[in-house]
């Protein structure tokens, strides 16, 4: 078992994934957030962009700024953010980190990229994130190699 100071939570409150999204969805998310803080949890990390799987549109978009005055711990957003954006949430204060998901997988070298300013590779087809062959999966090229 893992203390709960190893533990990070994912909340998405603007996903239409599965159906998801209520009319209260913004205070419950919240509710959610703030009672979070009673555990330590290392993050807490949230979806708040609003990605290929759409937004419920039960409401305004909600945004970091909205957790960060109820969660106390470190906030990791995730969700369609650029090298720009994601400077921009932590420099806001509004998030500690910030994810990359889809743009790690066409850029092994993501870190090093945002680093020297290189140009980013073309998105991974959304057909292979899952798939269990290398080709389209792990043999995007590294800038020196592109």
């Amino acid at each position: 078992m893992f203390p709960a100071s190893r533990v990070g939570v994912r909340l998405s409150p603007n996903s239409i994934y599965n159906d998801m999204g209520s009319p209260d969805f913004r205070e419950t998310f919240l509710y959610v957030a703030q009672r979070l803080n009673e555990y330590g949890l290392s993050y807490l990390s949230l979806i708040d962009g609003l990605d290929l799987n759409g937004f419920h549109e039960l409401g305004e978009p909600m945004v970091l700024a909205e957790f960060r005055n109820v969660f106390a711990g470190a906030i990791v957003a995730n969700g369609g953010y650029t090298q720009e954006t994601a400077t921009a949430a932590i420099a806001s204060g509004n998030a500690d980190l910030v994810a990359f998901g889809r743009p790690i997988l066409s850029n092994p070298d993501l870190v090093e990229r945002f680093t020297n300013g290189w140009t980013l590779n073309p998105p991974a087809d959304p057909g292979i994130w899952y798939s269990f062959e290398k080709e389209g999966y792990t043999d995007f090229p590294t800038y020196r190699e592109s």
